[in-house]
């Protein structure tokens, strides 16, 4: 009786993280890369990171899934900086447009007007 308890146990378990992880976040993209949405980002990143602003590197958020912030550009005793960039993956988990920080998995949910479609629609 106890070994069928613990065997049911551990099927809802199962169960359970099945159902977890079932709802994966999809690799997305922005459906504008306008002013309005780009500031709308920018504020959100720079809110999290707790900086004043943020500049973007290369790339087009409409086509491609990932975002790069560029590091602060170096002070004016300095004549290089060794920093790199930081990567932010652009998910949608449900119908929550979010940044996903390659290297420490931090989670930013992007605010309105900013909104998401999958990458390959």
């Amino acid at each position: 009786m106890v070994g069928a308890l613990r065997s049911l146990g551990l099927a809802a378990g199962l169960t359970v993280a099945a159902c977890a992880s079932s709802a994966a976040d999809a690799p997305a993209v922005l459906v504008s890369a306008d002013d309005e949405t780009l500031l709308a980002v920018a504020a959100a990143i720079a809110e999290a990171r707790g900086t004043a602003r943020v500049e973007f590197g290369a790339g087009d958020p409409t086509e491609t899934a990932s975002l790069a912030v560029l590091p602060p550009r170096p002070g004016p005793k300095e004549d290089r900086s060794l920093a790199a960039p930081t990567i932010y993956d652009i998910v949608l988990r449900g119908e929550t447009c979010l940044l996903i920080e390659k290297e420490t998995g931090t989670e930013i949910i992007l605010p309105e007007p900013v909104s998401c479609r999958p990458l390959n629609d």
